[in-house]
């Protein structure tokens, strides 16, 4: 690789939290394929400021958290992905928009306003849906609507159900581990949901830990560190 480097990190979504080895050879000293240590090692290194703090880090939109308790995560529920384990995602929220869309859920000045902002040919929608590759890509991107509406009423309770799932769903999975350490968020829904997310965590008694838009940046830095040790 570029200035001959001597080590290859990876981590992307479908990768269990077992990891494994994913290439070998005498001009690789290590190459990983974690996902949920990875994920956090970044919330832990590069928001918390230490590998060894317990937590519980979470990503909406890969229906991903753990409890890490210093040493080691746990994961207790498998993760089916995004197409029915995603909760507050953008994919998630992308699906519930174009739902209320059509089935005239949606406040009529926001149907003019969606419409006018996106393609809404139901035969266009159909084809990103079950024809080209990544429809949890295509709903994601509704989710700008909602993060530019979010003060409204409607938008609000949109908000308020898709996080309360969340909560519910995957992180009251630890429940009891929650009472002492905090959870971190990452992603960019979380990101610009913060208030929210703040807010509603108060009615589950969640102590609300850091925010990170950009998970690679943590990653990065994290593991600069650890190859410097080695």
């Amino acid at each position: 690789l570029y200035g001959g480097s001597q080590f290859i990190f990876y981590s992307s979504g479908g990768v269990s939290i077992n990891g494994g080895n994913i290439v070998t050879g005498q001009r690789y000293k290590v190459a990983f394929g974690y996902k949920a240590n990875d994920y956090v090692a970044y919330v832990n290194g590069n928001q918390v400021g230490t590998d060894t703090s317990a937590t519980v880090p979470t990503m909406s939109g890969l229906a991903l958290n753990s409890y890490f308790n210093g040493t080691e995560a746990e994961q207790r529920v498998v993760s089916l992905g995004y197409s029915i384990m995603d909760d507050a995602s953008g994919n998630y929220f992308g699906r519930q928009l174009l739902r209320d869309y059509y089935y005239d859920f949606m406040p009529h000045d926001f149907k003019l306003m969606f419409r006018t902002r996106y393609n809404m040919n139901d035969d266009f929608i159909k084809k990103n849906l079950y024809k080209k590759p990544n429809p949890n890509a295509y709903l994601a991107k509704f989710a700008e609507f909602l993060i530019l509406n979010k003060e409204s009423k409607y938008i609000k309770s949109l908000i308020d159900k898709g996080l309360t799932l969340f909560i519910k769903t995957m992180i009251l999975q630890f429940k009891n581990e929650i009472k002492t350490v905090p959870v971190h968020f990452a992603g960019s829904i979380a990101f610009f949901l913060q208030e929210e997310i703040k807010e509603i965590s108060k009615q589950f008694d969640i102590r609300v830990g850091n925010f990170q838009r950009r998970p690679i940046e943590g990653l990065v830095d994290y593991h600069l560190k650890q190859v410097s040790k080695k």
